[in-house]
Parts: structure tokens; C-alpha cells; sequence
């Protein structure tokens, strides 16, 4: 996962952005729900993926980067009352 910084003030090159990272090897989603951020998931070369879009608009910053799985925030934990081994989620 990788979470990018665009100032796009053109939308004809905010759809060009996105189109390229839709088309990017290894992308498996794509969230743009925040103003300026954009949000990339999947098995990919951020390097990569960072030039290309540099390319089209000059001002990309990286934000964060991390693993593609959030955490499991109602995961039952050893101990607890609704822990059950048996159940596999």
C-alpha cells in the first residue's frame, strides 16, 4: 500500500494520473475519497509508480507506505469471552 500527495488543479491531467495508475502492473485497488490524496494497493514497484506519475503531474508526494492489509480491529483474542479456536475468519 502506498498513499500518495497530487496537487492537481487540472482535471484533464487528474484523470490522466489516475488512468495511469489504473493501468500500472500489480494494482488491485484505487481510493480517491480525500481531496489531494490517493490511495494505492496491490503487489507493485512504488519507485516506479512514483516516476511515472511525476511525469504527468511534477508535485507527487509520498505520504505513507505500508503493507496492503489493514489491521483486523474485531479480531477475539485468546482469553476473551467470544474466543472460539474453532472459528476461522
Amino acid at each position: 500500500k502506498i498513499v500518495l500527495k497530487l496537487e492537481v488543479h487540472d482535471e484533464r491531467i487528474k484523470k490522466k494520473a489516475m488512468k495511469t495508475v489504473c493501468e500500472f502492473s500489480g494494482v488491485t485497488s484505487l481510493d480517491v475519497r480525500e481531496e489531494g490524496k490517493l490511495k494505492v494497493t496491490g503487489e507493485f514497484n512504488n519507485f516506479e509508480l512514483t516516476k511515472k506519475l511525476k511525469k504527468i503531474c511534477k508535485d507527487v508526494d509520498i505520504i505513507e507506505v505500508g503493507p496492503d492489509t489493514e489491521p483486523e480491529q474485531n479480531q477475539p483474542k485468546p482469553g476473551d469471552e467470544n474466543w472460539d479456536p474453532c472459528i476461522i475468519m
